[in-house]
């Protein structure tokens, strides 16, 4: 059965299903590590700071990632020409890149991280060092993948995926007993190191004898037409995103904890989003060098997206409580229905997101960083002002309460919402130009 409606389906969707039911075989095993295994060995208390930490890790490599990811689409382009020794010097760049990026995150480290374990009451230890080599690691690693992507590799992508579950399982397993947090960022470390040797071992094997050839001069117009714009798309992100999850620190750790352990279920609405913007982004860098319409499977993406997520969200709303009540691990941690049903459509707005700046980074378009950024960076300076300005200002003060995680994720759902409204008059506006 699966055959034949693998027979049906088009070339760019017959790999989207391979690739998705690799993740998804993935995800069991990672579901297991992140609702029962994790919280085992990290005290409830400290529960709630893993989300933050790894968000913190996302903005030290802020600047490395903004550097390597117009590597990523070089590296798509001169594969789809077939430049291999080009490619070559990208990887070769791209490492060498960040070794003198590692020292100097591990600099800056100091500065951001402190604050975040005294919100939290963390010891640090060893801790920062393996946040750091999580962040570095995990930028690093999409470059070397890229290689698959750029040339169809999805059967090996899918194969790599399957076998990291386990691998990052077996090592959470030894770490996180012995060191809790910290083993954790070097269970989550495994993952981009498995992944990344797989692709350079298949790009060696596949141009064994093809040499680095310069790039630079033909492709510094393209880096930096991609560099500048992904810098402030990057940043708009990230500082949203340290906005949010430094509320947590504001909320009771009971809170912070169940909203880390729901997050594990409402991302489920975002699998469909993350592997059709996984697979479809060098078909779209393609049909785009060859001037092909690329509307067309962008809607159908945002489409079954959008629907996926919204089914997930309409599932989990009763169901994630009843759940939590009904297992005796997740007592604990037992939420609202509206929480759930927030943060589970949160999840399911932002990844039709996804799906349209996948397409937009694809295609060399950044038009819509004026809206995206603005709003991102708004969001943030509200959340800045309700929870560390003028005392007028502070929730508490207005409500007469403590902050609560509904609170939160009223914030989070608003801007999620008006970004895809921005989005969707974006497209509108598009489709009565081309009319």
């Amino acid at each position: 059965m699966l055959r034949a409606l693998t027979q049906k389906l088009s070339p760019v969707w017959r790999m989207t299903l391979l690739v998705f039911l690799a993740l998804r075989t993935a995800d069991l095993v990672n579901a297991f590590i992140g609702i029962w295994l994790v919280p085992r060995y990290i005290p409830a208390d400290q529960l709630g700071a893993v989300l933050p930490l790894t968000q913190a890790a996302s903005f030290l490599a802020l600047p490395l990632s903004i550097l390597l990811i117009p590597y990523t689409k070089l590296l798509n382009l001169h594969s789809e020409r077939g430049e291999h020794g080009q490619a070559r010097a990208l990887l070769r760049d791209a490492a060498l890149l960040t070794g003198g990026a590692f020292l100097l995150i591990l600099a800056v480290t100091p500065f951001l991280l402190e604050r975040i374990f005294r919100a939290f009451q963390i010891e640090n230890g060893r801790l920062a060092m393996a946040i750091v080599l999580s962040a570095v690691l995990g930028t690093l690693a999409p470059v070397f993948t890229e290689t698959l992507r750029a040339e169809k590799r999805f059967a090996l992508i899918s194969l790599a995926t399957i076998v990291a579950a386990p691998l990052r399982l077996l090592i959470m397993c030894i770490t996180l007993p012995l060191r809790g947090l910290t083993g954790y960022f070097i269970g989550q470390a495994s993952t981009p190191v498995f992944q990344s040797v797989v692709a350079l071992a298949d790009f060696v094997r596949r141009h064994r004898g093809i040499r680095p050839a310069p790039y630079w001069k033909a492709d510094r117009r393209v880096f930096f037409a991609y560099a500048l714009p992904l810098a402030a798309i990057g940043i708009a992100n990230n500082v949203r995103g340290m906005a949010e999850m430094m509320l947590m620190a504001l909320i009771p750790s009971a809170e912070s904890a169940a909203y880390y352990q729901m997050t594990r279920f409402t991302e489920l609405g975002t699998y469909i989003g993350a592997t059709i913007a996984f697979v479809l982004f060098p078909y779209f860098t393609g049909d785009h060098a060859r001037g092909r319409a690329t509307a067309p499977l962008l809607r159908q993406s945002m489409l079954l997206t959008g629907l996926a997520g919204l089914g997930v969200a309409l599932l989990l709303t009763p169901g994630g409580p009843l759940l939590f009540r009904l297992v005796g691990f997740l007592r604990d941690y037992a939420v609202s229905a509206s929480a759930f049903g927030m943060l589970a459509l949160i999840a399911a707005l932002r990844a039709v997101v996804v799906c349209f700046t996948t397409h937009e980074l694809a295609c060399g378009r950044f038009r819509y960083i004026r809206y995206y950024a603005a709003l991102c960076l708004v969001e943030a300076a509200l959340a800045w002002l309700l929870a560390r300005g003028p005392a007028a200002l502070r929730l508490p003060a207005l409500l007469g309460r403590p902050w609560s995680l509904a609170d939160i994720l009223v914030l989070m759902l608003g801007f999620a919402a008006a970004t895809l409204v921005a989005v969707l008059l974006d497209l509108r506006a598009r489709a009565r130009a081309a009319a």
